[in-house]
């Protein structure tokens, strides 16, 4: 999916199909992400923190799909919220969700945020942010970085003996 943007490089995530951009989607976000009760529960340790980067613009699709976490995914974030776009984002820690490596994930939704770029104002950056469930029920949603997924397992019938 590319953005027409000029000096944008487009980062493709692989998955196709219908976007809206933010100012469509943005009365709808507010519903669609997951919400949080004031009081934290054991399983969904959490912490506040300020994004230093906000997004210029962020563009939404829907998804059902699965996928498995990537080998590395304790280096990323959990978060309530695509990263630029609140102030404070809730950031939950991956110990309190009871998953284990390539666990299987439940997709309902994908973020390409744009932001400018920090060496080159005139250029923008790219990030995709997957919404991510850990049962195919599941009524907390998370959203994580694209470095969570594992793409390689993600499809596993393009893979030839």
């Amino acid at each position: 999916m590319a953005l027409g943007l000029a000096g944008c490089a487009a980062n493709s995530g692989g998955a196709s199909s219908s976007s809206k951009s933010s100012s469509e989607s943005s009365a709808s976000s507010t519903t669609t992400q997951s919400t949080t009760s004031s009081s934290t529960h054991d399983s969904q340790k959490s912490s506040i923190v300020s994004h230093h980067q906000r997004a210029v613009k962020v563009t939404y699709t829907n998804l059902s799909d699965t996928a498995r976490l990537d080998d590395e995914y304790r280096e990323e974030h959990l978060y309530q919220s695509v990263p630029g776009t609140v102030k404070q984002n809730r950031i939950y820690q991956w110990d309190a969700q009871n998953v284990s490596d390539h666990q299987t994930v439940y997709i309902d939704k994908k973020a390409v945020a744009t932001f400018k770029d920090d060496d080159d104002q005139n250029e923008y950056d790219h990030e995709d942010f997957y919404r991510i469930a850990f049962s195919k029920h599941a009524t907390h949603h998370y959203w994580v970085n694209d470095d969570v997924i594992d793409h390689d397992l993600h499809h596993d019938n393009d893979i030839d003996d």
